[in-house]
């Protein structure tokens, strides 16, 4: 019958399309023999054109016999990139209701998929629980996703605790997977909406990493940080594009949107990311035979349009930048510069009329006024034209040959600000930098249309990459003012230029606070608070002020410096994602891990259980300049010790509870000094910083407690010891009343932190020659 079948097919039938029958007949064949043949064939199309797929840990998959893989579920087509990344057929558990969708219901059940439906009841999940267990038992691979829904803003989801049952019933190994950088493609719910969205890029990378087995019995809380930490491995694995190559390919795409807005330059003070680039390679050239072959430059700058051409231009020249702290004291200063050894400072006589600076024998301050003095009307308009004519490519490879820049090359250098003693230099490179931006875009969805008040300090890691850098990736605006103190002309900014975000610290908002209108920060979508702990009172206060709710994140210096953030909760299709947790600081970015571990062996704690907080990624820095031993102090396997206290929720929000470095040990037993701060504001009730608590050496205790306050509302000391003797706190953390002292204000850093070392100076100052 079958040659019956090709005679008239060769006898009726155009010889061409007898190849094509024959070819479908034979594709037919095919897919009936090897159904899985039918999705890798498409798959392996989509990841070679529209995406770029890298697979990590795929030899973590055992060749036979079960396995259980727990992964994060980012969007509709994760099964894809699972199917894509390994060779055995996998059944993927999961909702329901895409089993019952007309066209879908016999292709999934073909497809050998495990339907569970939360709304069916108890039994029905567990016989879907069970026939995962089924599938384990002859040896098959099965997948969930722990999270049960896609992630509507980039963060994991709580984890659900099916798949522990699912292994209890049915031992197996159970591999965490995690597919990184997929939020952001057109089918994930990054911008609000699924779908009709370009990618960010094409070809669209993305990554699949496999982890190694988790030991036995694996949780859901130690598998979402095994997979928390797979995103951070993927991220250190990628090749990044160095910040200033990124923001070229943005000037060169986008020569005539808006980019820096500095009142401070008069006529409108507005530049475009054309005149801005255009503006970066005038001044690249002027520079360049001044500082010759030096690899260091400082900068003596405000934040502003000043501050952040200079940054470009010795970026483009290959300079390591320098932006030094011009609210510390001359000698921390010129320490920074000594430990530099640098030999040239770019400044602004208008700058340097206001802040004067010092920078001792040896060292040539460069004016910008004189360096725009030295370029024609003629450079200005031919490089403008470059930007506009030359292609991307032509600007980045052969007018500024920026190909030659690798992503370890150091790129920063930044001075902690120094709470606990002497500043330390920073060491960032471009992967540093680069990785971090790309976490905190990824995290606050930052979009071309959004505009940024840039109040925070260059010389603040927050000011630097966060305010500077990451506006500069993705084509945004930023509005730059001087002064982070000045509360009434930053909210008249905000009102003026419609800004979408604004990063600062919670000593500069009180400021905004105290001095700005109601309507003046209604436009931001997004307000963000580092450095320092946010009172829940204080942004309670500005949010029923401003209606806008300020949100915790956490980082520094040595990180990049964000690593973890609140951010808004996100409702779509009928499923709100809690994002934003007051009290704590949030969860880690895209792309970096976090632990709490005991702090003497250094094992992994529990949920709920306080520890030290570490942190890992790309965006840890490369080390401390000349200061090897520090760095292998703090950096252990690659995860930073951060110093600070805390510990997890169930949900993977982190509350830090306290700085390891502010504990007093008073009778051999550790006082948490942080913990006794919170409880004294609390029953003062102010919103603002009112005291802080510090110690001095005690000769009959080792240590004990000083409190260094302002003025407390008309509550005398012995009202406020007597509330928190209330409060049931231990004796030895109750200071003696005597060790209360009013002083005119609290001492406080240029980054808005408290100057905790200066506090101990005052307190041993005031307490010192009181008896013991």
């Amino acid at each position: 019958m079958s040659f019956a079948f090709l005679d008239v097919i060769s006898e009726y039938i155009h010889p061409v399309l007898q190849v094509v029958i024959l070819v479908l007949v034979g594709l037919i064949l095919l897919f009936w023999w090897k159904p899985i043949l039918l999705v890798r064939i498409p798959v392996w199309i989509l990841t070679h054109t529209i995406y770029r797929l890298k697979v990590i840990g795929r030899e973590n998959i055992p060749a036979t016999g079960p396995a259980l893989l727990v992964c994060n579920h980012v969007s509709h087509f994760d099964w894809l990139f699972l199917l894509a990344g390994q060779r055995r057929f996998i059944h993927f558990v999961i909702f329901a209701g895409w089993t019952k969708k007309f066209g879908l219901r016999h292709l999934l059940k073909w497809a050998g998929v495990i339907p569970i439906d939360k709304w069916a009841g108890p039994r029905a999940i567990v016989q879907s629980l069970r026939m995962a267990s089924d599938a384990l038992s002859r040896g098959e691979v099965v997948c969930i996703f722990a999270e049960g829904r896609f992630t509507r803003t980039g963060f994991l989801l709580p984890f659900h605790r099916g798949f522990e049952q699912i292994v209890k019933n049915a031992p197996a190994p159970v591999i965490p997977v995690c597919l990184e950088h997929l939020w952001g493609s057109i089918f994930s719910y990054r911008g609000g909406k699924l779908f009709w969205k370009w990618p960010l890029e094409l070809p669209y990378p993305v990554t699949v990493a496999f982890g190694q087995p988790m030991p036995s019995p694996a949780n859901a809380f130690q598998t979402r940080l095994a997979i928390q930490k797979l995103s951070a491995d993927a991220a250190m694995n990628r090749t990044y594009r160095p910040v200033h190559r990124q923001f070229l390919r943005m000037a060169s795409r986008h020569p005539f949107r808006t980019c820096i807005i500095d009142p401070a330059m008069g006529k409108g003070g507005t530049l475009s990311y054309g005149k801005v680039l255009a503006g970066a390679m005038c001044l690249a050239r002027q520079l360049k035979p001044i500082i010759g072959e030096e690899k260091m430059v400082g900068l003596w700058l405000p934040p502003g349009a000043g501050g952040v051409l200079t940054n470009i231009a010795l970026t483009f020249l290959g300079k390591t930048t320098v932006n030094l702290n011009y609210t510390v004291s001359a000698a921390t200063v010129q320490s920074a510069i000594n430990q530099c050894n640098l030999k040239y400072i770019v400044t602004a006589k208008r700058f340097l009329s206001k802040v004067a600076l010092d920078p001792g024998p040896g060292v040539k301050l460069i004016n910008l006024e004189d360096l725009n003095a030295g370029i024609s009307r003629g450079q200005k308009i031919r490089a403008y034209l470059k930007v506009l004519l030359l292609p991307r490519f032509v600007l980045d490879r052969w007018v500024l040959r920026l190909h030659h820049h690798k992503q370890d090359d150091l790129a920063t250098i930044i001075f902690s600000s120094g709470t606990t003693g002497e500043p330390k230099g920073v060491m960032l490179t471009h992967r540093n930098v680069a990785a971090n931006a790309d976490s905190e875009i990824q995290a606050i969805d930052a979009r071309s249309k959004d505009r940024i008040l840039g109040v925070v300090p260059l010389f603040h890691s927050f000011g630097f990459t966060v305010t500077m850098w990451v506006p500069l990736q993705v084509g945004a605006s930023t509005v730059y003012h001087p002064d982070p103190r000045q509360g009434r002309e930053i909210g008249e900014l905000c009102r003026k230029y419609e800004c979408t975000m604004f990063v600062t610290t919670p000593t500069f908002l009180r400021f905004c606070l105290k001095r700005c209108e109601p309507g003046d920060f209604s436009s931001l979508r997004l307000l963000m608070c580092g450095a320092e702990k946010l009172p829940m009172a204080l942004a309670q206060e500005f949010k029923e002020k401003f209606g806008v709710l300020p949100m915790e994140g956490y980082g520094c210096t040595e990180l990049s410096p964000a690593a973890v953030v609140n951010v808004p909760d996100k409702e779509m299709d009928g499923f709100r994602q809690i994002g934003n947790r007051p009290g704590t600081i949030g969860q880690p970015l895209p792309g970096i891990a976090a632990r709490i571990v005991d702090p003497d062996s250094f094992e992994p704690l529990p949920p709920g259980k306080d520890g030290l907080l570490m942190i890992y990624g790309a965006n840890v820095m490369a080390g401390y300049l000349g200061k090897p031993e520090l760095t292998r102090e703090v950096i252990r396997d690659g995860w930073y010790v951060t110093g600070d206290v805390a510990h997890y929720d169930e949900d993977g929000f982190i509350t830090i509870t306290d700085r390891l470095s502010r504990f007093s040990k008073i009778g051999g037993e550790m006082v948490p000094l942080q913990k006794i701060e919170e409880e004294m504001q609390h029953i003062l009730g102010a919103s603002e910083r009112t005291l802080v608590v510090t110690s001095v050496p005690d000769a009959a205790k080792g240590e004990r407690l000083v409190v260094l306050h302002l003025a407390m509302n008309g509550m005398t000391v012995g009202e406020l010891r007597k509330k928190l003797e209330e409060k049931g706190l231990p004796n030895l953390w109750l200071p003696r009343e005597r060790d209360f002292y009013q002083i005119d204000e609290l001492p406080v850093l240029g980054s808005g932190k408290l100057d905790l070392k200066m506090c101990k100076e005052k307190a041993k100052e005031l307490a010192g020659s009181d008896g013991n």
